[in-house]
């Protein structure tokens, strides 16, 4: 890979003030011998580094894939040898690696890998007869296959949320289909499928789960809920190992494009992990990747036995690019439909709480012995309360808590419960931020009411209580540009500041943001220590933008482009040299993604600033 900055031997511009230069001696390296020489130096910048005792500097230096030095140019100078590599950054500005906690990763490649036997319908598509054409070709395409299975289907473009199996069965009759929702806690059934279920008029809910039924004829409407939906993944083709790890490096290489040097896969088992650990051990993995393991989910088919089994084999993954040590519960479904609240919704339905009290209580108490994070889905505020109070039970026992416990989603925490979270460490992972100012929000407001609305993702109100929080994706499901998604919780508006904020008053600073892009999402997964902030014997993982997201108007933050990526000092992103945007990265890897491009982006040159 070329380099993309110019070499300079020249004196270096000065920026930093007395004070800072004062602090920043303190954070350099006692010595200059050998051993402290440093193998690149970044100066001439405007750096962030999320480090509150020295917030910004102009130079850094990287030794063996951490920095070594961090502060004014004269100070880095001690560290520079014959063979460092000098980059000027042309008083670009730089800051932390950006940290995507809630990440689905198979589900931007697996339509790819099983190309021929898997449908993934599109993003976009706003109407029933376009969803229909869409399917019909697919259908069409495949006349060998016995079983027909495909995912993101938009459920929202029917009457009342409510897709029927006459839908799919005007389109395909004589074989069983399996159609998997957008938020992946419904599924469509047609007739020959329900059929081949066994699914009758007196067939009864699972537990946590619904079979939509006529409320005149009694018969399944081929619409499934929750633990219902468990007889899709039983039909779901598996992709080679091959296909997973090309795949997943398509993938990162896009999330290396956007700035991203830290990914978390969330529902972790085996295949994702055997292709991450495939990569590492190529020296191909070009993000640290987390594994947070499915331990409760009722729409997952597979054994409990089968999924703590997967968390006792973790070590064998865990290296300094894997992380390994939490584990994923499932709390409720989704906003305005399935999500466990306090007060009904306006149809008089309540939601779907998946754990019993006690339950839920032996659960954080296992997983927290053993050490492990516990990642709970938790988007209603039912489900949200009896998450604090498992774990208030727990830390009362015990005394201490072990792991750094997160609500993942955490869209309608109610107000009430911030205080009792702050005090007992609970942290929030609010995604998918790019919901914020959509009509996916606004399409919740008729089941949840205009007052709930109010409180809809309430950020602010976390972190003036005190709670340590992350922005995530929950991509490709919502796959953006965490720069995008960074501008949305600041402006709680669409990109570029359109139409009206949403609940603008829960919006938050640029400075808090980026910490809930970097810092914040590494305390959150126990990572703090090692990245998270550009600071003195931490891994160098750092990014270069082409503006300084805190001098440019809010709006324009999500327009950022990244210039450079490194993780471990490692430049794995250069826009210069490296294919940019779905499509492009797509033709480099040879991989059909399924994730829409971040918007406002286009090739850039550094040296170029007109692009």
């Amino acid at each position: 890979m070329r380099t993309l900055l110019t070499v300079l031997s020249v004196s270096l511009l000065l920026f930093a003030c007395s004070k800072q230069d004062e602090s920043a001696k303190a954070l350099q390296p006692k010595t200059s011998k050998a051993s402290q020489i440093a193998d690149t130096i970044y100066t001439n910048g405007k750096i962030y580094t999320v480090n509150e005792k020295q917030p910004w500097i102009e130079a850094v230096a990287i030794k063996d894939g951490k920095f070594i030095a961090a502060g004014s140019a004269d100070n880095v100078k001690a560290v520079t040898g014959e063979a460092t590599k000098v980059i000027d950054l042309q008083g670009r500005f730089a800051m932390p690696g950006l940290h995507d906690i809630h990440l689905h990763i198979q589900n931007a490649y697996t339509a790819d890998a099983l190309e021929g036997k898997l449908l993934f319908i599109p993003g976009g598509i706003e109407s029933i007869d376009e969803l229909e054409g869409v399917i019909r070709e697919y259908v069409e395409a495949n006349p060998d296959l016995k079983v027909l299975v495909g995912e993101n289907l938009p459920y929202t473009l029917f009457p009342n949320n409510h897709p029927k199996k006459e839908f799919l069965d005007a389109i395909v009759d004589d074989r069983p289909f399996y159609l998997m929702s957008e938020t992946q806690h419904e599924a469509l059934l047609n007739s020959k499928a329900i059929e081949a279920e066994g699914f009758t008029a007196d067939t009864p809910n699972p537990e946590l789960g619904e079979i939509m039924k006529d409320p005149k004829t009694g018969e399944p409407t081929g619409f499934l809920k929750e633990q219902a939906i468990q007889v899709f993944w039983k039909n779901y083709p598996i992709p080679s190992q091959e296909k997973v790890e090309q795949g997943i490096k398509a993938t990162l290489a896009y999330g290396n494009s956007v700035g991203l040097t830290s990914v978390m896969q969330v529902h972790a088992k085996p295949d994702v992990a055997d292709g991450v650990k495939g990569l590492d051990d190529k020296g191909e993995l070009t993000m640290r990747f987390g594994l947070a393991w499915l331990v409760s989910d009722p729409t997952d088919p597979n054994p409990v036995d089968w999924r703590y089994k997967n968390v006792e084999q973790r070590k064998k993954y865990e290296s300094e690019m894997v992380f390994v040590d939490l584990v994923k519960l499932s709390g409720d479904g989704n906003p305005g439909s399935t999500a466990a609240m306090l007060e009904p919704y306006t149809d008089g339905t309540s939601g779907v709480l998946y754990n019993k009290d006690d339950d839920l209580v032996d659960a954080v108490r296992k997983w927290d012995d053993m050490g492990m994070t516990i990642v709970i889905h938790a988007i209603g505020d039912a489900t949200i309360r009896q998450f604090i109070d498992a774990v208030a039970q727990v830390k009362e026992e015990k005394g201490e808590l072990k792991g750094r416990h997160i609500v993942s989603h955490g869209l309608l925490f109610h107000p009430d419960d911030m205080a009792r979270a702050a005090e007992l460490g609970i942290a929030i992972e609010f995604s998918p931020v790019v919901w914020y100012a959509s009509d996916l929000a606004e399409a919740q407001r008729a089941l949840l009411g205009d007052e709930r609305m109010k409180r809809f993702a309430p950020i602010k109100s976390a972190v003036d209580a005190g709670i340590r929080i992350a922005l995530a994706s929950d991509g490709p499901i919502a796959w953006h540009d965490p720069l995008v998604a960074l501008e949305a919780a600041v402006t709680r508006q669409a990109q570029g500041g359109k139409g009206e904020p949403f609940n603008p008053d829960q919006a938050i600073d640029v400075a808090t943001a980026v910490e809930a892009y970097t810092i914040g999402p590494a305390y959150l997964t126990g990572q703090d220590d090692k990245t998270g902030s550009i600071e003195v014997g931490k891994l160098a993982d750092m990014i270069v933008l082409d503006q300084d997201i805190f001098a440019v108007e809010p709006t324009q933050i999500g327009s950022t482009k990244v210039l450079q990526t490194l993780v471990g000092g490692k430049v794995v992103y250069d826009a210069s040299e490296d294919p940019f945007g779905e499509e492009a990265i797509e033709d480099e890897f040879g991989v059909d993604l399924d994730f829409e491009e971040g918007a406002g982006h286009g090739m850039c040159q550094w040296h170029d600033h007109d692009h």
